[in-house]
């Protein structure tokens, strides 16, 4: 039978990956994003501001 321990952590490794997916997967799509509309902004008006905003 399995012990305590392994079922704790398991539960304990399956948070980790869980919270790590749920924070990084949204802020890379976030940025992502963000990115693009910087890029457009910057295709639109011209301003270098958005252009540096991107790098």
């Amino acid at each position: 039978m399995i012990s305590e321990s392994v079922v704790d952590l398991s539960r304990f490794q399956f948070a980790m990956t869980a919270m790590y997916h749920f924070l990084f997967v949204p802020l890379t799509l976030g940025l992502a994003f963000i990115l693009a509309i910087m890029e457009t902004t910057y295709v639109i008006s011209g301003k270098e501001i958005y252009k540096d905003m991107t790098k």
